[in-house]
């Protein structure tokens, strides 16, 4: 695997995953929380997911921008 499809790669995974996250699609965002409340882990909240799943969103858009796509 090239640096290239590694890109791609990364950055629709991180574009289609935090996307999902921040719009909470099917209740996503509420699962993870919970899920990562009950092992002790951040975030602690829904709307931290969220916004966590946005930046995400933003990095994986910028990075196959960066890519050329």
């Amino acid at each position: 695997m090239n640096s290239h499809e590694f890109e791609l790669i990364w950055g629709g995974v991180a574009l289609v995953g935090g996307g999902l996250l921040a719009a909470n699609v099917r209740g996503v965002a509420d699962r993870f929380q919970a899920m990562s409340y009950a092992y002790r882990s951040w975030p602690g909240s829904v709307t931290t997911c969220r916004v966590i799943g946005g930046v995400f969103a933003f990095v994986g858009a910028g990075i196959l921008i960066a890519a050329g796509v």
